[in-house]
């Protein structure tokens, strides 16, 4: 158990590091299901020390706070390059949590960029989803998902 914390901490030290060599953050308010009501919120990072084209994957490290508990994730995502997709961002990712107990969780993640002339920053609604699992007896285990609204920077 004790490996499995260190492996994940490690690879989201790492992709901390390199989201800080040209951070391109945002900030979302987020609210949904994870054994009870979690509300809370998220700040996430594209690691961009590479800038691959339009349509590729891209490193991302969320971290969290709601329902109490402190989350971090770790994940790729896919900017969609299809017109009619334009703005989708999409990916999965693993990842580790605190809230009365460690526990694990992958997840799959979704970001849509929403035009919002009134404000000057590019405003995004985004969804999360996925499946906790124990890595200590009283951690949270089951389904979860949670709705975001945020602005990037």
């Amino acid at each position: 158990m004790k490996r499995i914390l260190w492996a994940l901490g490690t690879v989201l030290g790492l992709s901390a590091a390199l989201a800080l060599g040209n951070p391109h953050p945002s900030l979302a308010v987020r609210g949904g299901y994870a054994g009870a009501a979690a509300f809370g919120l998220e700040a996430s990072w594209n690691c961009l020390l590479f800038q691959p084209p339009l349509g590729a994957l891209r490193p991302t490290l969320d971290l969290g706070y709601a329902g109490g508990g402190l989350d971090a994730a770790f994940g790729m995502r896919y900017l969609a390059s299809l017109p009619l997709l334009e703005g989708l961002r999409a990916g999965g990712g693993a990842g580790v949590g605190h809230a009365g107990g460690f526990y694990g969780f992958l997840r799959a993640d979704a970001e849509f960029d929403l035009d919002v002339g009134a404000l000057p920053l590019p405003a995004f609604l985004g969804l999360d989803a996925g499946y906790a699992f124990n890595l200590e007896k009283d951690a949270f285990k089951g389904p979860f998902a949670a709705l975001k609204l945020g602005l990037r920077f």
